[in-house]
């Protein structure tokens, strides 16, 4: 994605006053994403299995899931609240530059950048492979972002850094198109996201940056980060609540 680097639009107005600290473990965190749209009937029952994650005891630590919803359901009648056409190309960019097909689908689950087509068997939990990530380190405070990362197999290597906002506990009343009278939830849903180049030297990683404001709410908010290669290759992640 490397045209890809605003990823949404900045929100305001609030700052994050306490210090939040995260750290991964050696072994890589795996990144779930889900591309969902509110227009979509068939989209419901994967929100769902999304949000019975957040009580997982291994969310964070093992795993991390996003939903990222996307606009080209909206001419149906409904237009998704959390869309962006960002999130459309995004899930594009996977189809046609890392999978090389030419079609896109909701709902379409995607693990650690690989499509993830099991889910429609039996709606199971994955089972993630044990792989060496590294080191990943952030510290939130007062919108002063800290990330460093110590990669023992990685000299020196041009990769993205990706920053999310997470939001949760979302009902939407559905008044048109395909889930008509329905109220969604939504949890886990990628409400910012920017992506930005970077670059490991001599198996280091070293950025500070200044997070984008957010939205004043009551709403359950978390902070993730994954690193990625240009290949699309999840390197490392981790993340929490903030």
């Amino acid at each position: 994605m490397k045209k890809l680097l605003l990823i949404t639009a900045f929100l305001s107005t609030i700052l994050f006053a306490q210090d939040h600290t995260f750290e991964s473990k050696d072994d890589r965190v795996n990144i779930i994403e889900l591309y969902t749209s509110q227009g979509c009937s068939s989209c419901p029952p994967a929100d769902k299995w999304l949000s019975n994650l957040k009580e997982h005891p291994k969310l964070f630590k093992d795993f991390i899931p996003m939903a990222f919803h996307i606009t080209y359901w909206d001419f149906i009648g409904w237009k998704d609240v959390f869309a962006t056409k960002s999130n459309d190309n995004r899930q594009r960019y996977y189809s046609s530059k890392v999978w090389k097909k030419n079609s896109v689908y909701t709902p379409q689950f995607i693990i650690n950048a690989k499509e993830y087509r099991t889910w429609f068997t039996n709606q199971s939990f994955p089972n993630f492979k044990n792989q060496y990530g590294g080191k990943l380190n952030i510290n939130l405070n007062n919108n002063k972002l800290q990330v460093s990362y110590f990669n023992k197999n990685i000299k020196n290597q041009k990769i993205y850094l990706n920053v999310g906002i997470l939001g949760f506990d979302y009902e939407i009343n559905i008044k048109r198109g395909e889930n008509k009278y329905k109220t969604l939830e939504h949890d886990f849903v990628v409400l910012n996201h920017i992506q930005k180049f970077a670059e490991i030297k001599n198996n280091k990683l070293e950025i500070d940056t200044t997070l984008f404001n957010l939205e004043k709410n009551n709403k359950k908010k978390a902070l993730v980060i994954w690193l990625s290669d240009y290949n699309s290759e999840i390197l490392q992640a981790t993340g929490g609540y903030i």
